[in-house]
């Protein structure tokens, strides 16, 4: 049986870095895609490739998608085995995880910018206030209007999500300990009500926290699923080849027609759940079939860019602007070569050389210290 259901062995799932991987790599795209240069002539495929750049922002949904997975699979796999699952340990967990990179982003932005831009006689004034990112509500600052002027702190709205599921959901799985599939149900469906309050509120839509739950959701029906329904689960998806090739064939063609397909009030009420369900069949087809027609993490270069893909997606934005920067002071930053390969390649090198940096400096020497939170 695989590893990822045996209950008494250590947690593997063979394919998710791989998928932390991909869910950053298009939100990469979608930032990198959308970089103008100044001297840039026009081309006409170039507004076709920018437009569906912005679709990129669906890797944030996967990625809440997969946290709600394994966060909810870890917490009912630790139930299952010692019948409770220690709350202070998770919290200590996850804070040697999230918190060394996030607030060493904050500090970065609100202490050292100030004090290095002036010595290149350059301004530097952040405009969203310093507590939001404190108290990682930085998703409520963007719906009120407060957007950072340091593109790292733009990143750490989505983390600031992540940790507010976190904080709560360890305790709703105690309350709701006998009735864990009737909470995965009202998560879900809390999140089409709030979806319709929210229709006019475009902000509030994409931000708001009560608009995004469903994919926690849903990565959590999963993790349900797979523990307490282990061969049912199986046998479901373990099905020909051919429907998985149709299923991913049916996801690309979705991905490109994005903007087309969720329009209008009832498409954008069941957007995310939708997205969700889309992307949690493609974690059950890569973590518990075993008919898959191919692995995401065959490539172990892969899995190890899954493996630092906190950093990559929290520092990519400082990639951006190095190559940037870089491109243009040798004046090569002007064709549709340069744009949309030269510039995309060279951005990733850098973004994953400091992600490595800071993975092996800092991040892999505090989660040694995990051990002390285990159960």
């Amino acid at each position: 049986m695989n590893n990822a259901l045996n209950s008494r062995t250590k947690l593997f799932f063979p394919n998710l870095d791989a998928l932390r991987f991909i869910a950053f790599f298009v939100v990469f795209l979608s930032h990198v895609l959308l970089i103008h240069s100044v001297n840039e002539q026009p081309f006409s495929y170039a507004n076709f490739i920018r437009k569906h750049a912005h679709t990129g922002v669906l890797g944030v949904n996967f990625f809440f998608v997969l946290s709600g997975f394994l966060i909810t699979y870890l917490l009912l796999k630790e139930k299952n085995e010692s019948g409770t699952f220690n709350i202070l340990n998770f919290y200590g967990r996850r804070i040697l995880r999230i918190w060394p990179v996030y607030f060493g982003i904050v500090i970065f932005s609100f202490v050292v910018l100030p004090l290095v831009f002036p010595l290149f006689n350059k301004t530097f004034f952040e405009p969203s206030p310093l507590v939001f990112y404190l108290t990682f509500t930085a998703n409520f600052a963007f719906i009120i209007g407060y957007y950072p002027h340091s593109s790292l702190l733009a990143m750490l709205w989505s983390i600031a999500v992540e940790e507010q599921f976190y904080f709560f959901w360890p305790w709703l799985l105690k309350f709701f300990k006998r009735n864990i599939l009737l909470l995965l149900i009202l998560i879900i469906v809390s999140n089409v009500i709030a979806r319709i309050l929210f229709l006019d509120y475009p902000k509030a839509l994409y931000f708001n926290t009560l608009s995004i739950i469903s994919d926690f959701g849903i990565g959590g029906l999963i993790a349900y699923f797979s523990l307490y329904k282990t061969e049912k689960l199986i046998r479901l998806f373990s099905v020909s080849k051919i429907y998985w090739l149709f299923f991913y064939f049916v996801i690309i063609l979705g991905y490109c027609n994005y903007e087309k397909i969720f329009t209008g009030n009832f498409m954008t009420v069941i957007e995310r759940p939708v997205l969700g369900i889309f992307f949690g069949l493609i974690i059950i087809d890569q973590c518990f079939n075993t008919q898959r027609i191919f692995n995401a993490g065959r490539f172990a270069f892969i899995n190890y860019l899954g493996k630092i893909s906190y950093g990559l997606y929290c520092f990519h934005p400082l990639g951006i602007i190095f190559a940037k920067k870089i491109l243009e002071q040798f004046n090569w930053f002007n064709s549709p070569f340069q744009s949309f390969v030269v510039f995309p390649i060279l951005a990733l090198s850098i973004t994953i050389l400091i992600a490595t940096i800071s993975y092996f400096t800092v991040e892999k020497k505090i989660l040694r210290q995990k051990h002390i939170f285990s159960s």
